[in-house]
């Protein structure tokens, strides 16, 4: 790998995981996570609001508390959609299966997941670029990432979920608002 990479990061521990888990260019796993992704918020798409952070109408107390209490100050640009998926509607999305399909082994308990939700974003009319904020909870460590075309562009990583809350409208700003606009 060149000097040039992922390794000038302070935490060389942090960047060799990142770059066992994402080497550079186009992967497989990471083509089938941005499809996802792309899939998840196309499907919410008439839902979301340019400009605005959404979420789901039925929170937990401890969801609702989080999201009107710490992500409100995530200013979203004008042409972008955001959308803040808990713990509770990820869990019964992974986890919560009809009978007769197959049943995934939970990881966590729902009682006590492992972070405090996802942020995803994208331009309100297009979905090839996303950005997929992780909320995650010590001894994890909360990101940002930013796909497009498939591929990991950028990833950010930081040492608190307030560090990385701090910076995700900056992060939304350079890697979605359209050039020329404002907000």
């Amino acid at each position: 790998m060149d000097k040039n990479h992922i390794r000038n990061t302070a935490n060389l521990r942090v960047a060799e995981i990142i770059e066992s888990r994402s080497p550079a260019g186009r992967h497989d796993s990471v083509q089938g996570w941005h499809n996802l992704l792309k899939t998840l918020l196309s499907q919410m798409a008439p839902y979301m609001l340019e400009g605005h952070l959404v979420t789901f109408r039925q929170l937990k107390e401890q969801e609702r508390f989080f999201f009107e209490n710490r992500l409100q100050n995530i200013r979203v640009p004008v042409s972008v959609g955001a959308l803040y998926l808990p713990p509770s509607v990820r869990y019964q999305a992974l986890y919560q299966r009809p009978k007769g399909e197959p049943q995934s082994v939970p990881e966590h308990s729902p009682d006590h997941p492992p972070d405090e939700g996802i942020v995803l974003a994208c331009r309100k009319s297009d979905f090839n670029v996303v950005i997929n904020a992780l909320l995650a909870k010590p001894p994890f460590a909360p990101a940002i990432d930013v796909y497009d075309d498939g591929q990991l562009l950028a990833g950010y990583v930081y040492h608190t979920i307030d560090e990385c809350i701090a910076n995700l409208s900056k992060v939304l700003q350079v890697h979605l608002q359209r050039r020329g606009s404002q907000g």
